[in-house]
Formats: C-alpha cells, structure tokens, sequence
C-alpha cells in the first residue's frame, strides 16, 4: 500500500508510485514535525519511567504484608484503559473545575490553561503518560531483583560499599538484561501511543501534540490518503526496529563483555 498512491474511496484508480509517497514524506514539514514529537516523547518518557520504576522498586524490596500490599495498589494505573487515563487527565488539568487547578489556585499560582497551551500540553501528555506506566517498570524490575544474589550484597556491604556502590556494582549490572526487556516493550508501547493523547488534546493546541500515531490516523481517516499513511506506518517500524536493534545488541555486547 505505501507504494501506490491509494485513495480510500478511490481504490480502483490507484496508481504505483514506488518510493514516491516515502520521498514526499521528507518533504512534509508537518510529518517531521510529528516525527520528532514522537522521538522527543519517546526519549523523555521512557528514562524517568525507568529511573522511578528502579528506585521504588529498590524501596519496596522487603518482605512483610504492608508492602505487598503497597505493591499490588502500585500496579493499578497500569491496568487503566488509556481512553480512561486520558479522559481523567483532561478533568483533572481543566482550568475552571479540575483539582490540578484548584490546588495551584490555592498555593498562589493561578488558573493556567495547561492543554491550551502547546509547550504546557506537550509536557502534560508526557506526565500522563509517566504516571500511567512507571508501575510497568517497576513490575519487571521488582521481578529481576529477586534474582539479585544476596549473599554478593551482603558480602559488599561487609566490605564497606556505599548504598551507590552497591547500585552502580551490583544491582544494575545484574538486571541489565531485565531492563532492556522492559524498555523493549515500552518501547512498543511508546511508539503506538494513540488513545490517550488522542482524547487529552486531539493533537492540538495547533499540531504541538500531533505525534507520528495521531498524524498517520490524520492522513488515513481524514484526509482518506491510505497510500501515504501506510508509508508513514513503514517509516515507524523501521525506526521501532532501529531502537529494538540498539537496546537488545547493547544488552548482547555488554552480557558478553562480562562473560
């Protein structure tokens, strides 16, 4: 389909192009507009989940029943439809009656139109996102930690190491492999991010939220360019698989460096 120029309700005079839909997409300044929110999202959600995820799993890694239970509540945002997720933000940061509002009209700051505003909408898709799947990373590292030898801890802690010592020596070595399994699949997970942010702002203000996902529904199901929209779907696999390649042959060097 990406090389045919295919119209949705034209099928029967669609025509061969070749690369000539890819070519035109570098041309496209609101496609790679779309292409570096989606990087930029990307890059940005996906280390503070991980750094979150870690350390509270860090934190709750003890036995006894209040912090399994602290740890099951943990898990609940995962579990939230996105539809649900996005909807609940917007109330929560619309300016007239959302409790976001409320509370920094309270501490002195005013009302402030956080989806209004594009550098603020950005950033609010991010944190919705952050709130919604840091307990994924938590999940998977929590998990990789009880298979953290005890003894190699308690040997380095006889040794005199520092808690950093122990995290920078020890632990992280020893769930590399599981974080790069997590960030693998949030990497998916990231790249498709569609519902959320699709009833949060619809793309807007403007295009400041038209990440790649929402502009590819844009072509496809507004503007009926199934040609084109199926180039953009190609290039994003192609970066999925780029960042796929990165993460797991990193994982392989380093398992290989330390055996």
């Amino acid at each position: 389909m990406s090389t045919f120029n295919w119209h949705l309700f034209h099928s029967t005079e669609r025509k061969f192009i070749a690369f000539g839909n890819f070519t035109a997409l570098f041309k496209d300044k609101e496609f790679l507009h779309s292409l570096w929110l989606q990087v930029g999202f990307v890059v940005i959600a996906l280390p503070i989940e991980t750094v979150i995820g870690f350390f509270v799993a860090l934190l709750l890694n003890r036995d006894g029943k209040f912090y399994t239970v602290v740890r099951s509540l943990l898990l609940l945002p995962v579990f939230i439809l996105p539809v649900i997720s996005g909807l609940t933000w917007r109330l929560l940061l619309q300016p007239e009656y959302g409790m976001v509002s409320f509370f920094l009209e309270k501490m002195g700051f005013g009302v402030k139109a956080w989806l209004a505003e594009p550098n603020f909408a950005y950033g609010m898709v991010i944190v919705q996102d952050v709130w919604r799947m840091w307990p994924f990373m938590f999940m998977f590292i929590y998990a990789g930690l009880s298979g953290v030898p005890r003894e190699i801890l308690e040997a380095a802690e006889i040794d005199g190491a520092s808690f950093w010592k122990k995290v920078f020596k020890i632990i992280l070595p020893q769930l590399r492999p599981t974080i790069a399994t997590a960030l693998l699949l949030r990497l998916v997970d990231a790249l498709r991010i569609f519902s959320e942010v699709y009833v949060m702002t619809g793309g807007g203000p403007g295009n400041s939220t038209m990440l790649l996902s929402l502009y590819v529904n844009k072509q496809a199901f507004e503007f009926f360019n199934i040609g084109y929209a199926a180039a953009m779907g190609v290039v994003l696999l192609i970066i999925a698989l780029g960042l796929a390649f990165f993460i797991v042959g990193g994982n392989i060097r380093f398992e290989g460096e330390r055996g």
